[in-house]
């Protein structure tokens, strides 16, 4: 069997107390020719000892560690820049959410044998912050249709993405003006040019806490998603009427109270566990 290098990347900022189960929930795939980039964004907690701890049991993980707190994106911006050149694919990943112990497997396979496809993401358990499932969200699977809605909301859930390195390469990374949804945009990106999708399985925990981006810089969120909408919205392959009228729709979002936008996502995004 051919087993091509993954390069998984993982961005770290204070989550010490998820970060054990996230390093271990790589560490033990089904699938092991990869290797395991963390970057602490100069942590204030015990991150780093923890990071540390880990590089002394495993040979596959490369630990950096900012002298400046860059931020989200432009760490992982960064970890692009420290794959290794042999590396053809990527596995984007974050320090407070749980990899299922055979995502690497299925997304190596599917990308093997679909070579027109630059993307593969999952679906997604959402748990708690003590790691219970609550919920789940499913990611619509066929090209098309995920063409279709792209201007609607976005296809697929970030840390359960892997990339082909050659496509990223070829469409250039994060766009560092986007400090929150900057994946939205990549998605665009690539799927501008190849074809991206969802394997039909969960693929990852993706964990809910107070101090996530979406809790917290809700109105930033939606200002930023309307920015990369509008970026695109025009473009022959995304545009359609429908997606003018919900992107005219959805600025009614900024006069509703961010509890109740986020109940909304909610709602419209989670199946009960």
């Amino acid at each position: 069997m051919n087993n091509p290098l993954v390069s998984v990347i993982m961005p770290n900022y204070n989550n010490e107390k998820y970060l054990p189960e996230a390093i271990e929930s790589i560490l033990n795939q089904t699938y092991e020719n990869f290797e395991f980039i963390i970057i602490d964004d100069c942590s204030t907690d015990d991150s780093w000892n923890i990071i540390q701890n880990y590089v002394k049991k495993d040979n596959r993980i490369k630990a950096f560690k900012n002298e400046k707190n860059l931020k989200i994106v432009k760490t992982r911006n960064k970890g692009f820049e420290l794959m290794s050149k042999n590396s053809k694919y990527i596995a984007i990943f974050d320090s407070d959410d749980v990899s299922m112990p055979k995502r690497l497997e299925k997304q190596v396979n599917f990308l093997e044998k679909n070579l027109k496809f630059g993307l593969i993401g999952g679906h997604t358990y959402i748990i708690n912050e003590s790691s219970k499932i609550i919920a789940s969200r499913k990611y619509e699977t066929d090209f098309k249709k995920i063409i279709k809605n792209m201007i609607k909301k976005s296809p697929v859930a970030q840390p359960s993405v892997m990339i082909r390195k050659s496509v990223l390469d070829d469409v250039d990374h994060y766009d560092e003006k986007y400090d929150v949804c900057e994946d939205y945009d990549l998605w665009f990106k690539i799927a501008n040019n190849y074809k991206i999708g969802n394997l039909d399985e969960f693929l990852l925990k993706y964990r809910i806490t107070e101090t996530q981006s979406k809790s917290t810089k809700l109105k930033k969120t939606l200002r930023h998603t309307l920015k990369i909408q509008k970026k695109w919205l025009f473009n022959k392959k995304f545009f359609s009427v429908f997606g003018v009228i919900y992107y005219g729709l959805e600025h009614l979002m900024y006069f509703l109270p961010s509890k109740v936008v986020l109940k909304l996502f909610k709602v419209l995004n989670y199946e009960k566990a």
